[in-house]
């Protein structure tokens, strides 16, 4: 079902950006490119506060002159005590709008997560959550790209995830507030345009 919402939202997003012509006669007479993407980095979720590694993988729509992209993500990120699934839609722009070598550019996007929270360390305890939550949220960032050939490149991306899932856990006393707050990544990425 989320592939189907994913290729949806991707075909309907590449139209609208494409000023509603038809993306695959586009694609073919070469006026955009679709442009796959891997990242490996480090990331860390603010409630437990520790580094760890952090990827993703893409695929997008880009005009020839590459000054923005559309694209679908998938983030995975594993800190031993907390495990994200995280799947969205996002854009990323260039900041000057004439990026041809190398360029700053911006991204913003909507992101659902799944997560897997085995335990928590808070005040000196470790709490025993065991269980799984999702929650849907925004994300934003910054990136700086160089472009080594037409169609390959590399970049390094700041990305921030507004996570902001909330839940109780009974400890046996109490009812405890948890926050798991956003997940940081920062990757190196290289990119394909085919």
């Amino acid at each position: 079902m989320k592939t189907l919402v994913f290729l949806l939202a991707l075909f309907a997003s590449s139209t609208a950006l494409a000023q509603w012509n038809n993306p695959i006669d586009g694609y073919c007479n070469g006026e955009y490119f679709i442009v796959g993407s891997i990242g490996l980095g480090a990331g860390e979720l603010q409630i437990n506060d520790e580094q760890d590694f952090a990827g993703y993988a893409s695929i997008g729509v880009t005009p020839a002159a590459g000054i923005w992209q559309v694209e679908l993500r998938y983030t995975g990120f594993d800190d031993g005590s907390v495990n994200i699934d995280q799947w969205g839609i996002g854009a990323k722009v260039d900041f000057t709008v004439t990026c041809d070598i190398q360029c700053l550019y911006w991204m913003i996007g909507w992101n659902y997560g799944e997560f897997d929270v085995d335990n928590i360390q808070r005040d000196g305890f470790i709490y025993e959550i065991n269980n799984d939550y999702d929650d849907d949220y925004w994300n934003a960032g910054v990136g700086y790209r160089y472009k080594w050939t037409q169609d390959f490149d590399t970049s390094i991306e700041y990305m921030y995830n507004d996570v902001d899932t909330r839940f109780y856990f009974f400890d046996g006393v109490d009812d405890v507030r948890f926050d798991l707050g956003h997940l940081r990544t920062l990757t190196l990425n290289f990119s394909y345009r085919f």
